[in-house]
């Protein structure tokens, strides 16, 4: 498997911690290609190569390699090696293809068996055989982690730092905070809580303060008025916004569907909105954060049952119907120490 390039911080709080930022990627991102083998023949004359591509493609379509290419130098691909090399010229015969065009010299190579999703896989995989490459800008970013700026690792830094002071405030191992990136805002805050309820975990009870902010919670006591700072309990609230004069807390008000401009925005739960957790989540808070409809989640450090990386990666799977985006190592030497200091 493949490293992901990791961005080293450089704001004035993790100068000198070292840490880094890292995307946790599906595995068909960063893996080395599949490979298969194929027949391939020697075109006798390079003259007549386009037309018997054209033949071959109309006799012998490769319809599960369309994203190679049926040429390279003089060789061309005939199929997959399913048949005996014998059977591949018999089946050529009968579909009526000149067979004095090839030099019946069948051989198997190896090539790539899916397209390449990224630049990396595409020069691999073209040194195997010349394939098809349209690159996606965005995948090119996330698969090289050249998706944020070095002011966006502040305010990522910054909310991590928040998701810290959280925990600390609390005397607890883990926090959390909930984001919402269209206003900039804290909207909600969690920190473990597994002494009033096992599964009271600080994702898990950062997600009820959200449904706080939108007129329900089952948590805790409800506020008898909701309001944008709903999720965040009152002394929290008063702490963190006396250490972060510059950040914004609150949610925007709550709209229901019918009320919403686009509806894709919500209004259920979490929807586009950042989550950041000093620790990896596990398959519980994981599973709950994609029924959320989170947008991207960021941890600090891996924990030993952790659902984003360490023992799964449940956001790729792609059966679920939702999917977030993962980045790993935030913060990592503060969010670490937080089980030193509690």
């Amino acid at each position: 498997m493949n490293s992901v390039k990791r961005l080293k911080l450089s704001t004035d709080d993790t100068s000198n911690l070292n840490d880094i930022l890292y995307p946790v990627l599906p595995d068909d991102l960063i893996l080395d290609p599949i490979v298969i083998d194929v027949y391939v023949d020697t075109v006798c004359d390079t003259k007549k190569i386009s037309h018997v591509i054209l033949e071959l493609n109309s006799k012998l379509p490769m319809l599960e390699l369309t994203h190679l290419k049926r040429m390279k130098n003089k060789e061309i691909i005939l199929c997959p090696t399913s048949t005996k090399p014998a059977e591949v010229m018999e089946l050529l015969s009968e579909k009526n293809f000149d067979l004095s065009l090839l030099r019946n010299n069948i051989h198997a190579v190896k090539v790539a068996k899916f397209p390449p999703k990224t630049r990396k896989q595409f020069e691999k995989m073209n040194k195997l055989w010349p394939c098809n490459f349209h690159p996606d800008k965005y995948i090119e970013k996330i698969s090289t982690n050249k998706l944020f700026t070095q002011i966006d690792l502040e305010k990522h830094s910054q909310y991590m730092l928040i998701a810290i002071d959280t925990a600390k405030f609390a005397k607890r191992h883990i926090g959390a905070v909930v984001v919402d990136p269209k206003i900039d805002s804290v909207v909600a805050i969690g920190f473990s809580q597994t002494n009033e309820g096992p599964c009271r975990h600080a994702a898990m009870v950062a997600v009820d303060n959200v449904a706080k902010t939108q007129k329900g919670g089952v948590w805790n006591s409800k506020p008898k008025h909701p309001s944008k700072t709903s999720g965040i309990p009152e002394i929290f609230l008063k702490h963190l916004q006396e250490k972060y004069s510059n950040v914004t807390f609150g949610s925007q008000e709550f709209r229901l569907k019918d009320e919403l401009i686009e509806p894709t925005d919500g209004p259920y739960l979490c929807t586009g909105y950042y989550v950041y957790l000093t620790r990896e989540p596990c398959v519980m808070c994981a599973m709950a954060l994609i029924h959320s409809r989170v947008k991207r989640v960021f941890f600090g450090v891996n924990s030993t049952n952790g659902a984003l990386e360490t023992l799964c990666k449940i956001h790729t799977i792609k059966d679920l119907n939702h999917h977030y985006e993962v980045f790993g190592g935030l913060l990592s030497g503060i969010c670490k120490s937080l089980d030193d200091t509690l």
